[in-house]
């Protein structure tokens, strides 16, 4: 096992977390907007607004606040679930060695999140953390989630991350590399490659980065930690 010794920098999963703590607060602040609203035509405080107007409006808002409250703790869920895997995932590239730099929540200039990317001797590495329920598989070149094929695929988005990434490193493009990690246990097989990919779990994610040739040496893995840092990066609530 390698030691907790690999540089962190950023706090894993942070981004998700403030996505879902704003799930939460702007519908609430909006209800308790619409309920002072009705309540003032109600009192008579709102101009010459009728009194069937503000009831309208109360009825109305108190449904919608009702599905707010039915449905929106699974969806909150998604976004706390996810900055779990993202923090699993961090602990795992925690145990690299030294010679590694980890950025958790990087931000690109277009406002997208980069999970982690991991810079070492072996390259440079973008990482996206899916934290799914249900088997994750490939199988004839397509990954599917429970057996079914995915509408939208996560590969699309590492691909796309990546492709920024390499372009913020243009002398280092042909070392920069994109990987979809599993967080959980959804994804049981060995590393796999789909397209220019990698697919791994969390479980063998540091045996992934740091298989084969170590093609950067100390300069050239300062210089690319250097440039990312360039970034902004997030560093908690």
């Amino acid at each position: 096992m390698f030691k907790s010794r690999a540089t962190m920098r950023g706090i894993p999963g942070d981004s998700a977390r403030k996505r879902g703590l704003l799930r939460v607060l702007v519908p609430v602040l909006v209800f308790g907007l619409a309920f002072g609203f009705a309540f003032g035509i109600l009192l008579g405080n709102v101009g010459l607004a009728p009194w069937w107007l503000g009831l309208t409006i109360l009825f109305i808002t108190f449904g919608a606040f009702f599905l707010f409250r039915r449905y929106q703790p699974s969806l909150v869920y998604g976004y706390f679930k996810g900055a779990r895997g993202e923090e699993m995932v961090a602990g795992e590239l925690a145990r690299l060695p030294a010679t590694w730099t980890i950025f958790n929540g990087l931000i690109l200039p277009n406002g997208q999140d980069v999970d982690h990317i991991a810079v070492g001797p072996q390259g440079v590495f973008v990482i996206e953390t899916k934290h799914w329920t249900g088997e994750v598989s490939i199988e004839e070149g397509r990954l599917l989630a429970k057996g079914r094929p995915l509408n939208k695929s996560p590969v699309v988005q590492v691909r796309a991350l990546t492709a920024a990434i390499a372009e913020h490193l243009p002398q280092f493009a042909d070392h920069v590399h994109g990987v979809l990690c599993f967080a959980g246990t959804q994804f049981f097989d060995a590393p796999q490659q789909l397209d220019e990919i990698q697919i791994c779990s969390y479980l063998n994610l540091s045996e992934l980065l740091m298989r084969g040739t170590a093609p950067l040496n100390v300069t050239e893995v300062s210089s690319c930690v250097a440039s990312l840092g360039d970034f902004a990066i997030t560093q908690g609530l």
